[in-house]
């Protein structure tokens, strides 16, 4: 099914949060991004329906950590397998974003030209797009191994482990959580954060500790889904 070696494949998560605690703070430190969000406000209850009935400031909080331009990068985590079936991990986390982000870039460009294919649950969609973005908007060019515009489909080095468990049906639903149980696979979703509450646990809690083990779960998992893939023979 996946006929890419284990060693050669880096596993990636990250966690994110509302540029700013809340909309009062973008409202007053970066009015015109505030303002475009007004403008946008619209579009979220669009995209989630389910947000219908909340106010602005209440869409802020809950939402703008899944929209690159409203969002801030907080924590990073990437893994391989070596040779020997050990996993080496690194996690980079913190408050400067822009040093969070070169960090993570001069990696992805070391596993480029080690011809690593990146994988993630949901990649193609968000971390790809998010990581991307985000080095834009900071001013750091992205890294090659990120697919953009011009990347041909055959020279996408990325395997979306969402995509995979969807198997082509693309309005089924496929949660790294519903993997997981399925599979027989502990979820990383049952402990002290899940994604819903990484805003408030960076902003107010101030646990970036506890969201970066989260996040490093996360990483686990894949490496572990990948495994029972491959083990299918």
């Amino acid at each position: 099914m996946i006929n890419i070696p284990i060693t050669k494949i880096l596993f990636l998560d990250i966690e994110t949060v509302g540029g700013c605690p809340d909309y009062e703070s973008c409202e007053k430190f970066n009015p015109d991004l505030a303002n475009q969000f007004n403008k946008y406000f619209d579009w979220f209850q669009k995209r989630f329906p389910e947000d219908e009935s909340l106010f602005r400031e209440e869409v802020f909080k809950k939402r703008a950590a899944l929209v690159p331009e409203f969002a801030k990068i907080i924590c990073v985590s990437m893994a391989f397998v070596m040779d020997n079936g050990e996993v080496k991990k690194q996690t980079f986390s913190g408050d400067d974003e822009k040093e969070l982000l070169i960090q993570v870039r001069n990696l992805l460009d070391r596993c480029s030209k080690l011809d690593f294919y990146l994988c993630g649950h949901n990649l193609k969609n968000f971390d790809i797009p998010m990581l991307a973005k985000r080095m834009i908007i900071n001013g750091i060019m992205p890294s090659k191994l990120l697919p953009s515009y011009d990347t041909k489909p055959w020279e996408v080095k990325a395997i979306d482990t969402k995509e995979i468990w969807q198997y082509g049906a693309y309005t089924s639903i496929g949660s790294l959580d519903l993997v997981c149980s399925t599979m027989g696979i502990p979820t990383p979703k049952d402990g002290e954060i899940t994604g819903d509450k990484v805003h408030d646990a960076y902003w107010i809690e101030q646990k970036l500790n506890s969201i970066s083990e989260y996040c490093e779960k996360d990483v686990e998992v894949l490496i572990e889904f990948i495994k029972k893939l491959k083990n299918l023979g």
